[in-house]
């Protein structure tokens, strides 16, 4: 071979370039934290969603609002000003780095507990038989709502200090402390819908941290057919609401007029839908036929006005923002992001599937309210608050 064929080994400077040019062609992988724009897809389906829960809440409430002598607007303007506050928290939730939150998770939870035990002083005040709201200053507001969200950071980020925590027994105790003393709170004051998700949420955040996955499997089917074999045991003795609530959701025709008069009027709206509805605004069931139509049952309003075609827009815009949202808590760069997220996504998606499946009697009967659109204006806040949080976790995610 003739030397002049030979290519020279680069040396000095031109070694050192060589080397560089290689490294720069080299791909690589990325793995820094990078701040991007919000989810924006998470931003619109809120809103989408909040605009449709106010005319809805016009339409279901307008007709019980105007004979009650409150005024036709009086339950959409409470709920206009929810959206607003809500609205506001949300932008400031967004704007506010989620672990500088995970600071505060302690007062956040000592807050919660305060207004939770708020109920049971002569500020509470009862409804239906559930000591559920506080009235401070001529202001009605919900404790139970805040405490999800307490309950959502506190267990984050105790779990995200140390993730071997829900492998140890003390661990687990001090998750069951976080979750126990809001759930024998709102216990206390016949607020089953709220303990069922509380526990809902801390199952999935510490089955998520968990390394076992058959240990957590066998104990929520335990829970389960424990919690059905008590409603069981209830009727079967005939005591107990919740035990006449449960005979209503296996035959509610035996006793229409009485326990099972609520679900059999969600039935008949559901069944007048059809698939396109009777039209926006010419509801029959609310005219008095369906109580607090605005409330917990505002979903068969909406099947019962716009048909199934409504009932799945609504449903496909549910399931974009829990996919979204936990595509946000997935790519999260940090175990308190990932935790967070999921917890406001097992959140919302259980209220729905809870109210929809009482709705239609696919499950007992329970109050959950549906997210963004039932009537209530502590829930819309606390809910669109949460929002700004999971969209704040959509900024730190991976490259």
């Amino acid at each position: 071979m003739n030397r002049r064929d030979v290519i020279p080994f680069p040396q000095g400077r031109d070694f050192d370039k060589a080397r560089q040019a290689r490294a720069a062609a080299k791909p690589k992988t990325d793995n820094r934290i990078v701040i991007r724009e919000y989810d924006h897809i998470i931003f619109i389906c809120t809103i989408m969603l909040v605009a449709f829960g106010l005319v809805m809440v016009l339409s279901a409430s307008s007709y019980a609002a105007m004979h009650s002598g409150a005024g036709m607007y009086s339950f959409f303007t409470t709920q206009a000003f929810g959206a607003g506050l809500g609205f506001i928290g949300m932008v400031f939730a967004a704007t506010i780095n989620y672990k500088m939150v995970a600071k505060f998770s302690g007062l956040i939870f000592i807050l919660a507990l305060v207004t939770l035990g708020l109920v049971f002083t002569p500020l509470g005040i009862e409804f239906n038989g559930a000591m559920r709201w506080v009235s401070i200053g001529g202001f009605n507001f919900q404790p139970s709502e805040l405490a999800k969200v307490a309950v959502i950071v506190a267990m984050a980020t105790y779990i995200a200090k140390d993730t071997n925590r829900v492998n140890t027994i003390r661990g687990l105790f001090g998750c069951a402390l976080i979750v126990g003393i809001p759930v024998v709170l709102v216990m206390l004051g016949r607020n089953l819908s709220t303990a069922i998700i509380l526990v809902a949420i801390a199952f999935v955040m510490i089955f998520l941290a968990s390394p076992y996955f058959w240990r957590f499997v066998a104990l929520g089917a335990t829970a389960v057919v424990g919690v059905a074999g008590y409603l069981l045991y209830e009727h079967l003795l005939g005591e107990g609401f919740r035990g006449a609530r449960f005979g209503a959701w296996l035959d509610p025709f035996a006793d229409p007029t009485g326990v099972g008069f609520q679900t059999v009027q969600s039935l008949y709206a559901v069944a007048s839908g059809g698939l396109f509805g009777l039209g926006l605004g010419n509801s029959n069931q609310k005219l008095y036929y369906l109580p607090e139509a605005q409330n917990d049952f505002i979903f068969a309003i909406i099947v019962e006005e716009l048909g199934l075609f409504g009932a799945m827009i609504v449903l496909t815009l549910f399931g974009i923002l829990v996919w979204r949202g936990a595509m946000a808590a997935v790519n999260s760069r940090s175990v308190l992001g990932c935790l967070i997220g999921t917890g406001i996504v097992t959140m919302i998606s259980v209220q729905v599937i809870i109210n929809v499946g009482v709705v239609t009697n696919t499950i007992p009967n329970t109050g959950i309210p549906l997210p963004f659109i039932s009537y209530g204006g502590t829930s819309i806040a606390v809910m669109m608050t949460a929002i700004g949080m999971l969209l704040n976790i959509s900024r730190y995610r991976k490259t």
